[in-house]
């Protein structure tokens, strides 16, 4: 995803499990352990500095929207932006076992951000809840052989703790949230179980998914086994929280719970929460952070309201002096009670979601009149606070661990870019997580533009805005807008901050920037990347820079640096904001002047040197797999790339005690090249005399791919570009660097032969020389805008020796459903 045309393959594994039969009927199916985490950004932590996190609360997203599952691939739809705010994001449905997509995992994890699934049991299922605890026991399947099972001692074992911990291993999530929302029918020893339960859970997903694993209960069972929600932490779910991650309280406090509930945590034994000086290796520590206040942005019995005032409820909750964390439930609120409003569109609801998150641009927020429940304490709150600043803005990964790219997409799309180049133009917008990117923590809802130069008059105010209509790579760029004040000084030199990063000093770093600016005519403008303080100081000691002209109209600047300091201390981890170093020359300073650019993207990743790269990407293999001899062209592009290193110079070493090592050697920590996606072409082909190849069209790309994934695009025939004749095809894959660099050279096609639409002529698997840049566009109005070959320089590549011998074998004629394999022909 995205994908050209108008249909999506149904995901070959379940979403979710309505109850566990179900699980374990889909279970009997697969052999063993199995990997399913392909095409998952695998979870990489945050590194933080103390100042980041050190007694400051948590914010954990609750994302129920419209019982979940309903994003659509061809439309724009909700998404969540907000990571830098966020510590934990759960993926919530009304369903038994609610596995996260693996398209907002990705994103969650690009953000450094943990995902977690939902375990929940509602009314009807307390049978189901016997069934997780007691585990799968063969030939007992009706809920009145349950019941017997369950006689007078209820038996625990860890058969669904395994598999549910198994479940999130192989999708690649971390953790689930437990909603128990039934009485539980065997009372204080089955909530005695039960929290037995969770231990087991939670030591299991230690074991298999690492130990950010999390387990996070939901203030509702009591330890008599009642539903009975306490909407604080207290002696009636003390248990469950201490034998979980966290507790995620109800929302129906009143406002003197969340100091009441600090008093009572600090009053537990220190060996039950592990805050004893000596380690406590029976006990998961846990500190004030670990309770998660619940606020309901729909407002069902939150102080404040809910919406624009759940501001009030956080003032309560106090994350930066009380320390304790927030649940926040329902956030999207924005979408849901907006949508049917006249005019109301993707952009409408940006403003808005922005506007509760961050604050807006220009104006005040209007917010609900604050009604005090009875019994509550009076209270008054100022005027409304964006929700993100109650909580620490928190910088993605350390690009040491990975490589930060941002193309500032939020997820959504109206079409797609290729360096620069629109080669799709959808009907209705995209929507696709997976390629969703950091927008910037520190542009919204305004840069915060500071000056350089020497000068003492009014700062320029900057404006931000997604565009849609320019980008990169991707769907979309964000165009910032300088208002410069008429001046007699026709020099300035600002700083424009765009996004907070961890960076380790004495690390060498190369970071690039890819903007595109007008040329005015009362102007000269000049830009550069840095790296500074939050109080503005230069952390970056410049190695090289330099700036390229890439194509239509866009500029690349490149910075190879490092952030010193005293080799005594060792390496330090700085907090740094990485921006934009804009110089502006105005031929006429006393007229204001709007200077706008765009960002189309960033990327901060391990400097490597000329020696660690002397290889190109090749094809190592690559061929399509039908579905069916009755629809040939709907099926699995399956390919992979290798790496061939530059020819070894001659050996001279003759000495076996000579030192020199006769070739450059590879880094021994992971070098090997790491993909985005692929962007995959088609082209239809000439079907027969006098007729001529159609465009090369794209169609789509991959997911994100880690070392090892495997490499494939489904090919639906409803989404490939026809005009007539025969469906023939060649399919080109081009590779995106997860630094986000478009690979300059075609890797590889495959064609396949089909006459009438009906059957498979020939499947024939080869390799094109392999192109120095991406073809030109010919847009059209239509929903698949085809590209021209290029007639460009063709920059040599070595084959794979691999391909080379498979090639001239992977030939295979189909007729009907019977295949005729010549001699030497491979079979799968």
């Amino acid at each position: 995803m995205p994908l050209a045309g108008t249909k999506t393959r149904k995901s070959p594994l379940p979403l979710y499990f309505d109850n566990l039969a179900a699980l374990d009927t889909w279970r009997a199916t697969v052999a063993g352990p199995i990997d399913h985490s392909e095409g998952v950004l695998k979870f990489i932590a945050r590194k933080l500095r103390p100042a980041d996190s050190v007694g400051k609360g948590k914010l954990l997203v609750s994302h129920d929207f419209k019982g979940g599952y309903v994003e659509d691939p061809f439309s724009k739809s909700y998404t969540f932006n907000w990571w830098s705010s966020t510590e934990h994001f759960n993926y919530f449905s009304h369903r038994r076992i609610t596995i996260p997509p693996p398209e907002w995992i990705t994103a969650a994890h690009r953000a450094g951000t943990t995902m977690l699934g939902t375990i929940i049991f509602e009314g009807g299922s307390e049978l189901d809840m016997l069934r997780m605890l007691m585990g799968k026991v063969p030939g007992i399947n009706t809920a009145s052989e349950v019941e017997t099972q369950a006689n007078s001692t209820l038996p625990l074992t860890p058969y669904y703790a395994e598999l549910l911990a198994d479940i999130a291993a192989e999708r690649g999530f971390d953790g689930y949230l437990l909603n128990i929302e039934i009485g539980l029918g065997r009372g204080a020893e089955q909530a005695r179980v039960l929290a037995a339960w969770i231990t087991i859970l939670q030591a299991e997903m230690i074991k298999k998914v690492g130990p950010h694993a999390q387990t996070i209960w939901y203030d509702s069972v009591t330890i008599r086994g009642e539903l009975w929600w306490q909407d604080r932490l207290n002696s009636a779910n003390l248990p469950f929280f201490l034998n979980s991650t966290g507790i995620f309280t109800n929302y129906w406090w009143y406002n003197d719970a969340p100091g009441k509930e600090v008093v009572y945590f600090n009053k537990l034994d220190p060996n039950l929460t592990g805050q004893t000086q000596d380690p406590h290796p029976q006990v998961v520590k846990h500190t004030v952070q670990d309770i998660y206040v619940g606020i309901d942005v729909w407002g069902r019995g939150s102080h404040g309201g809910g919406g624009f005032g759940s501001y009030r409820a956080l003032d309560h909750i106090a994350p930066q002096t009380l320390g304790l964390s927030c649940a926040l439930f329902a956030q999207g609120w924005t979408w849901e009670t907006e949508e049917n409003n006249p005019g109301w569109n993707w952009d409408s609801f940006w403003n808005y979601d922005s506007s509760l998150w961050v604050g807006p641009a220009s104006g005040t927020v209007t917010v609900p009149p604050l009604q005090i429940k009875g019994g509550e304490t009076p209270c008054t709150h100022g005027p409304f606070t964006p929700l993100a600043t109650y909580f620490p803005q928190l910088p993605p990964p350390e690009p040491y661990d990975l490589p930060f790219y941002t193309n500032f997409s939020p997820g959504i799309g109206d079409s797609w870019f290729v360096e620069g180049l629109k080669v799709w133009q959808s009907v209705r917008g995209w929507t696709d997580m997976d390629k969703q990117t950091l927008v910037g923590d520190l542009i919204w809802p305004r840069p915060k533009v500071t000056r350089l130069d020497s000068r003492t008059d009014a700062v320029p105010i900057g404006i931000t805005k997604l565009n849609m209509a320019d980008a990169w790579n991707g769907g979309n760029s964000i165009r910032i807008t300088l208002s410069i004040p008429g001046s007699s000084n026709a020099y300035s030199a600002l700083w424009v901050p765009i996004q907070t990063l961890n960076l380790t000093s004495r690390r060498k770093y190369e970071a690039t920037a890819v903007y595109k600016a007008p040329t005015l005519a009362n102007a000269e403008t000049e830009f550069a990347l840095g790296l500074r303080t939050a109080a503005g100081a230069d952390l970056m000691t410049i190695v090289t820079s330099s700036t390229i002209d890439l194509a239509n109209g866009w500029q690349k600047a490149v910075v190879q640096f490092e952030i010193t300091t005293p080799a005594a201390g060792g390496q330090v981890l700085t907090q740094g904001q990485l921006g934009l170093i804009v110089a502006v020359v105005l031929k006429n300073p006393s007229p204001a002047v709007e200077l706008p650019f765009l960002v189309g993207q960033l990327a901060v990743y391990p400097y490597a040197p000329d020696s660690y790269t002397e290889y190109d990407l090749v094809q190592h293999w690559i061929y399509f797999e039908p579905d069916s001899a009755s629809t040939p062209l709907n099926g699995m592009l399956n390919f992979e790339v290798a790496v061939a290193f530059d020819p070894v110079p001659e050996i001279t070493i003759t000495d076996p005690e000579d030192p020199r090592v006769p070739w450059h050697l590879q880094p021994t920590k992971t070098w090997f090249p790491k993909f985005l996606y692929f962007n995959v072409y088609a082209q239809q082909l000439p079907g027969g005399a006098g007729s001529t190849p159609g465009p090369l069209t794209w169609i789509g790309t991959t997911m994100y791919i880690n070392v090892g994934d495997k490499k494939t695009f489904y090919v639906l025939q409803d989404n490939l570009p026809y005009s007539s004749g025969q469906r023939r095809y060649d399919f080109k894959v081009q590779p995106v660097l997860e630094t986000g660099e478009v690979y300059p050279a075609w890797v590889s096609f495959t064609s396949v032969s089909v006459l009438g639409g009906a059957s498979v002529e020939e499947l024939e698997a080869g390799e094109s020389q392999a192109e120095s840049s991406a073809p030109s566009s010919a847009e059209t109005e239509s929903v698949q805008e085809p590209l021209a070959q290029a007639d460009v320089d063709k920059k040599p590549k070595r084959k794979s020796s691999v391909t080379s011998m498979l090639n001239p074998l992977n030939r295979m004629k189909v007729k009907g459903d019977k295949a005729d394999k010549g001699d030497g022909a491979l079979t799968k």
